[in-house]
This record gives structure tokens, C-alpha cells and sequence, in this order.
């Protein structure tokens, strides 16, 4: 992604002597991920979270990409021909995106959002997914996932989906 990170900024995969503490996005649920469960779930080998660092050090942002499988009653047939899979399609969940409040209104989220697509994409080229998934933890973040492209997974309430295929044509051209 041409761009990013923005001059004075810098992307860092999530490490203990980053300042988590001093994160506040104004969402409760997004500031205690960072700051509580971020690194011991990448311990677990269960989800990356990279950081974007001001030049000061800050936590301006973040995002945390997991492999997942969806589970088969959820999956749209058309990805598969118009047949429902056998097996757990592999995917990617955005589970996590936040800025720092003190960094609201440059745009930071929506480069982080582009950032963690494009690593979607990367993804896609080595070992194949069918798409990424998210859940919107509110009714602004998921009409924000619609506004970009994702559509609601059939049979949930926040839990949307962007298939591979729309990611290569858009990011890829």
C-alpha cells in the first residue's frame, strides 16, 4: 500500500516494550484486546497485532489478523460453485482495528484497514483463502465494513465477509 505508514509514523508487529497502557480508542472492548490479550494470543500462535507507532513511540493504531475457519453452515455457497463445502473454508478474520483517540481525524484507521487487506492479499498468495471475515463489534463499525464492500455472513448478526476473489481485483489493480 503506496503511502503507508504515513511520514513519522512506523509499522511494528505488537511487542512488551510497546506502550499499550496509554492506548484509548473510546471503545472499551478494542482498548482491553491491545492492552490485555493482544500478546498472549500471539504467544499462542492464535493472532498477529501490528502497531502503528508515532515517532514518539505511541500507539497510534492497530490491527489483528487470525486465521480462521468458517464454519460451513455460514458459508455462501456461490464461493463454492453454488455448492456448500465439505470442509471449513480457510479464512482470514480482521478481529481487531483501533486508533488512539489523541490520533482521530487523519485517516489512520482507514490506512490500517487498507494495510491489514493488503496483508490479506499477501496472505492469499502463499497459501490461499476464500475470504476475509469480521465482526463489527458495533452498528458505525458495521456499516463502515459495508460501506467498504463486505457483506453480512448469512445467519449472523455483525459478522460480515469480503471474498478473496473481490480483494485480488481491487487491491491487485
Amino acid at each position: 500500500m503506496s503511502g503507508f505508514p504515513p511520514d513519522g509514523f512506523r509499522v511494528e508487529l505488537l511487542q512488551r516494550g510497546h506502550r499499550r497502557r496509554r492506548f484509548a480508542s473510546g471503545d472499551a472492548h478494542v482498548d482491553q484486546w491491545l492492552k490485555h490479550k493482544a500478546r498472549g494470543a500471539s504467544a499462542r500462535n492464535t493472532s498477529t497485532t501490528r502497531v502503528l507507532l508515532s515517532g514518539e513511540h505511541e500507539i497510534a493504531g492497530y490491527y489483528t489478523l487470525a486465521n480462521t475457519a468458517l464454519d460451513v453452515a455460514l458459508v455462501p455457497p456461490e464461493f463454492f460453485g453454488g455448492h456448500p463445502p465439505t470442509r471449513p473454508p480457510p479464512t482470514v478474520t480482521l478481529a481487531w482495528l483501533g486508533v488512539d483517540t489523541r490520533f482521530a481525524g487523519r485517516g489512520l484507521g482507514t490506512q490500517l484497514f487498507g494495510r491489514a487487506l493488503a496483508v490479506c492479499v499477501a496472505a492469499y498468495e502463499l497459501v490461499r483463502l476464500v475470504a476475509v471475515i469480521v465482526d463489527a463489534l458495533t452498528d458505525r463499525n458495521y456499516d463502515f465494513y459495508r460501506d467498504h464492500g463486505f457483506a453480512p455472513v448469512p445467519g449472523t448478526t455483525h459478522k460480515l465477509y469480503v471474498p478473496a476473489s473481490t480483494l485480488l481485483s481491487v487491491l491487485k489493480t
